[in-house]
């Protein structure tokens, strides 16, 4: 009863209802207050631009520094005369079978919301699929059906699993720290195994990508296999010495020079997220359009030319808003204490990596291109498979080409061929 009356508590201080007294999966309709709706209205009416320099083609107008004034001053006007998030939730609700529960552990609860398509294969394989940041389960939204139900009857079939991270979507945000890649795995594990699948295969990119290795080392026995769609391998000491002396090959000299200029360059959101979640979360609260901004100007960068649409951009920034900023933003955080306690992964691990040549900066666009022989130093590497296109999200720009790898690495765990 005690525990009842806390989750009401706390239910009350979200944005849309939830079922914090759901121990055990249970059916999910996502519903969003109308207040917080018509709020993020009335603020994107009421947005102020800031000026764009004189000179913009070095700053504004090549979105080295942001979005240009224009496209934000767009991109308002249609939040508030047009976006229809009504619209919206009814398709989100109506596309994908969606869960809710509340994964109670000695270390705190883990709220967690869950889309869960069953294929009608029976004996498909279970399968986690984990989102980065600025991303939710919409991220998957081309990948679920094909995974679940294959047009080829012979191809690798999928029991999907694909959970909003905690504070994000509509999972409720933590309310204490220390949710890092380590305990979201633990919770994850539990989910899967409440689903009954003791057995699964896990798929991780960006912050999920973290998450995704945590539980390849916490539960080898239970992961059957890992694939990412992004990895980052810091070069060390002795890669950078060989560089300096032109000894690296060309794909480590370019993978180099693409992580220097990332890094030097284009993550300042990381180090904000890092260092000041809370400073910047203030402001992109007060202001869904200006979180967009924030948002938009790092999708711009890695998205290799995908033309958003503005409901895309405000659906995205939605599904993030809605939880509150505080808490996807803090998860880079967290993200650092657990990273480094990764041991040697010795589960079957997969690589996809997939080219930017329409980024706009191109000195990043082999920045996902990490030599093979980086990766074998950290994960039992058994696959890899290399892409022109498709940047930082490839289920959204190359689906087809994604689940092509998704089926080949875990159908072939499946028939032995990579054991």
């Amino acid at each position: 009863m005690a525990l009842l009356a806390i989750s009401l508590v706390n239910a009350q201080d979200l944005n849309f209802p939830f079922p914090l007294d759901a121990t055990t999966p249970v059916p999910y309709t996502l519903s969003l207050d109308k207040a917080i709706v018509d709020e993020a209205v009335l603020k994107a009416s009421l947005y102020r631009p800031s000026i764009d320099l004189l000179d913009g083609d070095t700053s504004n107008a090549g979105w080295l520094e942001g979005p240009p004034q224009q496209d934000m001053a767009a991109l308002a006007k249609y939040w508030a005369e047009n976006y229809d998030w009504a619209r919206i939730q009814d398709e989100i609700n109506s596309n994908f079978s969606h869960y809710a529960v509340n994964i109670q552990s000695s270390d705190g609860d883990v709220p967690i919301h869950f889309v869960h398509e069953r294929s009608d294969v029976e004996d498909a394989l279970p399968l986690l699929i984990l989102h980065g940041w600025p991303s939710t389960h919409l991220e998957w939204s081309h990948v679920i059906n094909p995974l679940a139900s294959p047009e080829d009857p012979t191809a690798q079939a999928f029991h999907v699993v694909a959970p909003d991270l905690p504070g994000f979507g509509f999972s409720p945000a933590p309310t204490s720290s220390g949710l890092g890649p380590r305990r979201m795995g633990e919770a994850f594990h539990q989910l899967m195994v409440q689903l009954g699948y003791e057995k699964y295969g896990v798929v991780g990119t960006d912050i999920g990508y973290l998450v995704g290795l945590s539980m390849s080392d916490q539960f080898p026995d239970n992961v059957v296999g890992y694939l990412s769609d992004f990895w980052i391998v810091q070069p060390n000491s002795t890669d950078l010495e060989r560089n300096a002396q032109n000894q690296t090959t060309e794909e480590e000299a370019l993978y180099i020079a693409a992580f220097t200029e990332w890094f030097g360059q284009h993550s300042s959101y990381s180090t904000v997220h890092q260092q000041a979640p809370l400073a910047i979360a203030q402001a992109l609260t007060d202001s869904p359009v200006g979180f967009a901004g924030w948002m938009w100007h790092l999708m711009h960068a890695i998205s290799d030319g995908y033309d958003y649409s503005f409901d895309e951009l405000i659906t995205d920034a939605m599904m993030l808003w809605i939880p509150g900023v505080y808490a996807n933003v803090r998860v880079y955080k967290e993200m650092l204490k657990d990273t480094s306690e990764l041991s040697f992964v010795t589960v079957p691990t997969a690589a996809t990596q997939w080219g930017i040549p329409n980024a706009p900066f191109e000195p990043v666009r082999n920045f996902n291109n990490v030599p093979r022989e980086w990766l074998q130093r950290s994960v039992n590497l058994v696959y890899l498979s290399r892409h022109e296109t498709g940047g930082h999200f490839p289920a959204i720009n190359e689906p087809e080409l994604w689940v092509g790898d998704v089926r080949e690495f875990f159908g072939s765990l499946v028939d032995g061929s990579l054991q």
